[in-house]
């Protein structure tokens, strides 16, 4: 029998909040809900990082595009379209940020004390990442020589960024926050995901460079791939167990599961796509060597195999998250109004597709690509029905209003 959510008391019987107020509770300023009208200056105080969600979701859907393997004429052209609208998104979402700041300068330092709204943070480095990768996709076939050294420069600053982030971010948690293991969540690793994915930008980005580029790059990201997926490993106890003994969380924080399907799908795509970089660079074919390996021409296929081992492994570990989360959000749709984290039925997902369509390939199944097209359907559509309800929500004050937003807990 399920549990609800809403129903759960602490030791002292009272009422606990599992993980996220429902939205008519949500406060701001511990005054509620305003009932307006507010201007666009006042709505902009409440324009938080889980914006940068939606272009996280928008690229994450561009690159998608690029990889479907069952391709119609146009797909490419809808793709480029995608990549280069995510980028005028993300230059206003940036702008609206910014302005906010300027505006209410004293919000800048609980915007990132305040866990509901900084965890969010993440997606502004997670957007980057989707930027670079797409540039890779639908710049290099476009573009010069150039591009290829400017890629190089951009994933040595993104790890550098990431890095940071995740020691930093991390470390204002454990200072500023006391949070409890009843309400754990997926959402908790986002601050290590732009470092994980520095993995995913590797496999992207080294198979363009030279053999004495790619090799580092390679190194890297799979140093930052192992640290990405380890992090999630240790979350993951916590996550299952409290959804065995306190049940799955509040309807307003349920498309957040679909997060756990990120670390191992994104593992996997980025495992495979590593492994194919070492072969096109040919690094062990006269730039470096292993030693104690007799036959170096052999250590290509060798991390190969490895990859696309490793790959279908977590593959299935992924796929069970996705069909947990799917149920629980099908289960909570007559509950839950539109928010920013609805982009997380999307960009975990993009992982999980590429990294289908990327075994189908390694193991030359139709059948396996097929199902990996439908899958790319399946998120554009998602995408355009969850962009639908943001446009909607944020004409229907649902979303960038006091009380309705992240900095309200």
């Amino acid at each position: 029998m399920e549990k609800d959510p809403n129903q759960f008391n602490d030791y002292k019987g009272e009422k606990i909040d599992i993980e996220a107020k429902p939205a008519d509770n949500h406060h701001d300023d511990h005054h509620g809900i305003s009932p307006g009208p507010h201007t666009l200056k006042e709505r902009l105080k409440h324009f938080t990082f889980s914006w940068y969600a939606f272009t996280m979701a928008t690229g994450g859907t561009a690159l998608t595009l690029s990889i479907v393997p069952n391709r119609f004429s146009g797909l490419t052209g809808l793709g480029t379209f995608m990549f280069l609208l995510n980028i005028f998104f993300f230059i206003c979402v940036t702008s609206a940020m910014i302005t906010r700041f300027i505006i209410y300068p004293e919000i800048f330092t609980s915007c990132f004390t305040n866990f509901h709204e900084g965890v969010f943070s993440a997606t502004f480095w997670l957007t980057c990442a989707t930027m670079i990768t797409n540039t890779v996709a639908y710049g290099i076939p476009n573009t010069g020589p150039w591009l290829i050294e400017a890629l190089r420069i951009a994933f040595w600053i993104y790890t550098i960024c990431a890095t940071l982030h995740a020691i930093v971010y991390y470390q204002i948690i454990f200072v500023n926050q006391q949070l409890k293991i009843t309400n754990v969540l997926p959402g908790w690793v986002l601050p290590m995901f732009p470092a994980m994915l520095v993995g995913t930008l590797a496999g992207a980005i080294a198979k363009t460079q030279p053999a004495e580029h790619a090799y580092p790059m390679l190194i890297a990201g799979l140093s930052y791939q192992g640290f990405g997926f380890f992090m999630a490993l240790f979350m993951y106890p916590l996550y299952f167990g409290r959804l065995l003994t306190s049940g799955i969380p509040a309807y307003l924080s349920r498309p957040a599961m679909f997060i756990a399907v990120g670390p191992p799908a994104f593992t996997s795509l980025a495992f495979i796509n590593m492994a194919q970089d070492v072969q096109v660079t040919k690094i062990f074919d006269g730039y470096t060597k292993l030693q104690g390996v007799s036959n170096q021409a052999l250590i290509p296929d060798l991390f190969s195999i490895m990859a696309l081992v490793m790959a279908i492994f977590l593959w299935v570990l992924a796929f069970w998250f996705f069909v947990m989360a799917f149920i629980a959000m099908i289960d909570g749709i007559p509950h839950n109004d539109f928010h920013l984290n609805w982009y997380a039925k999307v960009f975990p997902n993009v992982g999980f597709t590429i990294a289908t369509i990327k075994i189908g390939e390694r193991i030359d199944s139709p059948a396996v690509l097929l199902v990996g097209t439908g899958m790319a359907a399946v998120l554009f559509f998602s995408w355009c029905l969850v962009f639908f309800c943001h446009i909607k929500a944020f004409f229907g004050h649902m979303i960038c209003w006091p009380g309705r937003d992240e900095d309200a807990h």
